[in-house]
């Protein structure tokens, strides 16, 4: 399929042509470049989708929608989707589909892209007014483009901090169109900005009951109940947005740390083993998040859940930790500090002892960052040493 859809972009005069077997390398090339044009597959295998890659295309390229990206399936039940998607692709196609199809899909788009060339310019510069200017001149001469364009209104309108005249504007939309999901998000979004986080609550409620895959208004649900106070709230929220859309690590993490706030031992450590399992042998893979699942490992070992199993992953995380953390002596000391800890929780002094012993020499060899005489101190009299 790779190889047909370059020989037919070929076929259309394009020559700078780049090709990734995988999510995660089609991600790398998004995030290090600037493409025309991103053809996908939706079902990619592995830790990335389709659904990811045109998320991150959208978010990379934020303020440029001159960008095309193509969604090719061979799941049907997309069709029922996309329409509600927050971050929809320019077009689809379920295969197989003929390349005459593929041709005329694309220079479809390609004459709608055209029809938005100078807004999305105004756009990348971030002349507001211009955007507005031009989108107004659009909707009088294409309507089928009418949502984009007031979209496009309201966006701007907020980029330019006059939250109260693009509160009014989604309005205004919505008494008209009762089911764009967009436009509520819109609405919340100001009243963030003017601290009517009730409110914003509310209306993002609005926007996943129309779209359960609106993505970023989970998110944006989950800032509201933080700011109102209610952590818990703000958690389900997450744990919400994680059964729609599993593969984030950065919402894990941050289920991870509410979690943590709360108390809430299990799930936290939940969440940051699924930071790891998703980040792991990736450029995001980092000693903070191994940080972070051995200390709620240890702390639900304190709460009276001690098992085997928390037991056989607090070794593993701790094992992957001084792995990729064996270059800094801070990670290595760390690693120690967190061992001799959990050993301390559950009783096991004398495990915890040999372990300081360790740490103890290669903090004398230069591997292992030094403790305070205060720090270490304390640490003697928590091993009964003194």
């Amino acid at each position: 399929m790779r190889l047909m859809l370059k020989s037919l972009m070929t076929s259309l005069g394009y020559s700078k042509i780049d090709i990734e077997p995988s999510g995660q390398a089609g991600l790398k090339r998004i995030m290090d470049g600037r493409y025309d044009i991103v053809l996908s597959d939706f079902n990619l295998g592995g830790s990335v989708d389709g659904q990811q890659i045109l998320e991150t295309t959208r978010k990379t390229y934020s303020l440029d929608h001159s960008t095309i990206f193509m969604m090719i399936t061979a799941d049907t039940a997309y069709e029922a989707v996309v329409s509600v998607l927050e971050y929809q692709p320019d077009s689809y196609l379920v295969k197989p589909f003929p390349p005459e199809a593929f041709i005329r899909r694309l220079g479809r788009v390609i004459k709608q892209k055209k029809s938005f060339e100078k807004l999305n310019q105004a756009r990348k510069v971030q002349q507001w007014d211009e955007v507005i200017s031009e989108a107004k001149a659009i909707m009088a001469h294409h309507k089928p483009y009418e949502n984009l364009c007031l979209k496009s209104i309201g966006e701007a309108l907020y980029a330019k901090g006059e939250y109260k005249a693009a509160k009014t504007h989604y309005m205004l939309i919505t008494q008209k169109h009762k089911n764009l999901a967009w436009a509520y998000y819109g609405i919340a979004q100001c009243e963030m900005a003017l601290e009517s986080y009730a409110g914003a609550a509310k209306n993002l409620e609005t926007t996943i009951n129309l779209s359960r895959h609106f993505l970023s208004a989970y998110d944006l649900l989950a800032d509201a109940h933080e700011k109102l106070g209610n952590l818990e709230a703000a958690q389900q929220a997450l744990r919400t947005v994680l059964e729609v859309s599993p593969r984030s690590a950065e919402r894990s993490k941050r289920l991870g740390d509410i979690s943590s706030e709360l108390n809430d031992w299990s799930s936290a450590e939940q969440a940051y083993s699924r930071v790891i399992r998703l980040s792991r042998d990736t450029a995001d893979e980092n000693v903070e998040m191994y940080y972070d699942h051995l200390q709620s490992i240890t702390k639900l070992i304190a709460s009276g859940a001690e098992s085997k199993s928390l037991n056989e992953k607090f070794k593993r995380a701790l094992i992957r930790l001084r792995i990729i953390g064996k270059a800094s002596p801070v990670a290595v000391t760390n690693s120690f500090r967190i061992e001799v800890q959990q050993y301390v929780t559950r009783n096991h002094l004398g495990e915890a002892v040999k372990t300081w012993q360790t740490w103890h020499r290669l903090i004398k060899e230069g591997k292992a960052s030094p403790l305070t005489q205060a720090q270490e101190l304390t640490l003697k009299k928590r091993l009964k040493l003194l």
